[in-house]
């Protein structure tokens, strides 16, 4: 058996009787209020006197000239405001919901797609859809198309350079170059543009043995007979440009990864004069699965930025 709540007004009303206690104040009197509300003043009368009863305090002081709201009342209208405030808020919610504007999605992403536009059409989309929020996961290319296989992530971007699963629907978001990062001053650094030939009598610097570039360069070099020789494999782009500039070797990286801190750094990016430099930044998804109308709506606006950098490049 429940006890009562000590002093708990056990007060009866509804949302209706709150807005006609909320327009009688906004109108000034009770006729008025009729008017807004095409209801008679007697029944307006009797839902404001129900209301006083069962919070025990008067609301109002009636005369002739209309009404005058009480301290009392004027709390009360605080409060009935606020009521109608959480209620619209709450209905702004869960329209936000349903239409999935609002709620979280997971994306995986390689650094390329990072750095080729991922980062700043993010920012665009946050400010778009304040109420979306989005759970990232940076990871290699193999690993991500395993992820969204998997449906740890609904999408994932990736360099489009090695055989996918049928399941998996490619759509292009960007283009992504590779260039030959160059200490200052090295032999190749004068150069317009090399080719995977010219680099083979120089140690290089790889980044993760298993990631999509790696495996592109080491298919290359086989095709083209050039042999690729790694005095470091560095677990990022960031750490093998940093070796790079340091006199380590060379290193082939994203076009971005090199270009915006060659006045920062003592390195070069030289242009890679081959048609496998450039590669497809693409989006993922699985083709079999359903995608949430969140994920929906981040992915057609993040392949309209795509598209719209890229007409303007």
């Amino acid at each position: 058996m429940t006890k009562d709540i000590p002093n708990f007004p056990r007060a009866q009303f509804d949302l209706v009787t709150l807005r006609i206690f909320l327009t009688v104040i906004d109108t000034g009197s009770i006729r008025s209020a009729s008017e807004s509300l095409n209801l008679s003043p007697s029944a307006i009368s009797r839902r404001l006197a129900e209301l006083e009863e069962n919070f025990g305090q008067p609301f109002f002081a009636r005369h002739s000239r209309g009404v005058e709201v009480s301290d009392a009342g004027h709390v009360m209208a605080a409060k009935a405001r606020e009521i109608f405030a959480a209620i619209d808020g709450a209905h702004s919610e869960l329209r936000r919901l349903s239409s999935g504007e609002a709620g979280s999605l997971l994306l995986s992403a390689n650094g390329s797609a990072f750095v080729n536009g991922l980062a700043e059409d993010m920012k665009h989309f946050s400010d778009a859809y304040p109420y979306i929020g989005i759970e990232l996961f940076e990871q290699i290319s193999p690993n991500i198309v395993a992820s969204v296989m998997s449906g740890r992530t609904e999408l994932g971007l990736i360099s489009k350079t090695f055989r996918l699963p049928p399941e998996i629907v490619c759509t292009r978001y960007c283009t992504d170059r590779l260039v030959l990062a160059v200490p200052e001053g090295h032999d190749l650094a004068a150069l317009p543009a090399v080719r995977l030939s010219d680099m083979s009598s120089y140690p290089s610097i790889g980044v993760i043995e298993g990631s999509s570039m790696t495996r592109l360069i080491r298919r290359v070099s086989v095709l083209g007979n050039s042999e690729v020789r790694y005095r470091y494999m560095a677990n990022t782009n960031e750490v093998a440009r940093t070796l790079v500039a340091h006199g380590h070797g060379i290193a082939i990286l994203p076009e971005q990864f090199v270009r915006p801190h060659e006045r920062m750094m003592p390195i070069k990016a030289v242009p890679i004069h081959e048609s496998w430099a450039e590669r497809e930044i693409s989006l993922v998804q699985h083709g079999e699965a359903t995608l949430s109308k969140t994920a929906a709506i981040f992915r057609d606006f993040l392949l309209e930025r795509g598209r719209e950098r890229e007409m303007t490049a």
